[in-house]
């Protein structure tokens, strides 16, 4: 898999009203390997716990989307020559 070595980030983007941070969470189609990657630091990984943890307690379903579709979870900046960014991902919890 080939990836960037730098991460960019988008300072100062707000999660919510009450959280401001300096976040890397970035996901990509890798076109060649067939795979979904994902490029974060750790305040994006923190974001992606976060969200997964309501999504644990709460059920249902959470959106990640990218400021292009009017979201502020993920970053635009692509992370890797060999991938297509991906603008908004869904992830459901499977009702049991």
């Amino acid at each position: 898999m080939s990836m960037s070595t730098g991460l960019a980030t988008t300072p100062g983007r707000s999660i919510n009203a009450n959280t401001r941070c300096n976040d890397v969470l970035t996901v990509e189609h890798n076109t060649k390997d067939e795979s979904i990657e994902i490029f974060c630091d750790r305040e994006g990984l923190e974001l992606l716990m976060r969200k997964l943890s309501v999504l644990a307690e709460k059920g249902g379903h959470v959106h990640l989307m990218t400021p292009a579709w009017s979201g502020n979870e993920l970053t635009e900046e692509k992370q890797s020559d060999t991938s297509e960014l991906i603008n908004h991902v869904v992830i459901a919890l499977k009702p049991e």
